[in-house]
């Protein structure tokens, strides 16, 4: 995916027109939850401005880079090395498949503000800023697959006869786990729209609603792949770090702590001593990345030499 010469914007496809007062009255008051995926799904794909984007992302890493390379290690078609990630302190937090519906919003949260948008600024200058987050979100997942293409990680799972998670991990064979595209996701969606609030000069009143709504989310889709068990408390500070190196312009450090330290704080199935546990751990080991990564020109590089020298736990329902 390339970039364009502007280093501030770096996929910025042209200046989207301001909405006219009655547009932005339309969308007033709304959560971005009440805004349907089906507006984006019926109109970014069709226009100039979105068909590029959709289809270089659905048709791109989605399939080459995530999909096809771990069902080929699935059925031994390819040969990645493949290594677990797990923590004692993953044990820590329950495994509660009930939690699934918020673990698969982590689509539907990224593509409701798109929605937003179209209805605010209209189809063509709307497809403009949506087209323009989907760039990120292409370059977030072809960036992961170096790290993925060093070496494949997962984690044990435990069993579940459930239709819904056996549909999971029928579809998922979960061999790309550090560094965590759900987290990258999730923080990509709430830094790329605060940016994308003040660069557009939406008002005061859409700012503090929709930050709020959207790193809210954020944070319980973060929580939900410690709950159903598709990933450690290693893949998530691999991912803000990923994040931190490869758009500064989005997701900077004081980003990455604020969503650490917000996690499991609204929960009482976590023991207040264990989120402790989990904070400073993803704390740790994110500083440690920063720190060593400093003077590497490839992010992936302390991350591979994190994972050479791990010794992974193995949790009592492996």
């Amino acid at each position: 995916m390339k970039k364009n010469k502007d280093p501030k914007y770096p996929f910025r496809q042209g200046i989207a027109k301001q909405p006219s007062e009655k547009r932005i009255e339309k969308v007033k008051g709304r959560k971005l939850a009440d805004f349907h995926f089906m507006t984006a799904y019926a109109t970014l794909p069709w226009n100039h401005y979105g068909f590029g984007p959709v289809f270089g992302f659905a048709f791109g890493p989605v399939i080459w880079k995530f999909f096809v390379p771990q069902f080929l290690e699935k059925i031994h078609l390819a040969h990645y090395p493949v290594k677990h990630v797990d923590h004692a302190l993953d044990e820590k937090v329950p495994f509660k498949p009930e939690h699934l519906h918020i673990y698969m919003d982590f689509i539907n949260v990224w593509i409701r503000p798109i929605a937003m948008l179209i209805k605010r600024f209209g189809i063509i200058n709307g497809s403009k800023l949506g087209g323009e987050f989907l760039r990120y979100l292409t370059y977030s997942y072809n960036e992961a697959f170096k790290m993925y293409s060093t070496s494949m990680t997962t984690t044990y799972r435990p069993a579940c006869d459930l239709p819904s998670i056996k549909r999971l991990r029928g579809a998922d064979p979960h061999f790309m786990c550090v560094p965590s595209l759900h987290i990258a996701i999730v923080c990509l969606c709430f830094s790329f729209y605060r940016m994308l609030f003040e660069r557009e000069n939406f008002t005061q009143e859409e700012k503090d609603l929709w930050n709020k709504e959207l790193f809210g989310r954020a944070v319980e889709i973060g929580e939900t792949v410690l709950y159903i068990k598709q990933h450690s408390v290693n893949c998530i500070p691999a991912a803000l770090y990923m994040m931190t190196r490869i758009a500064p312009e989005l997701f900077n450090p004081s980003m990455a702590v604020e969503f650490i330290n917000a996690l499991f704080v609204n929960v009482d199935d976590v023991e207040e001593e264990d989120k402790k546990k989990i904070h400073e751990h993803i704390h740790f080991m994110y500083e440690r990345l920063l720190l060593e990564g400093a003077m590497e020109d490839n992010w992936v590089t302390p991350v591979a030499r994190w994972l050479d020298a791990y010794e992974p736990y193995t949790p009592f329902y492996a």
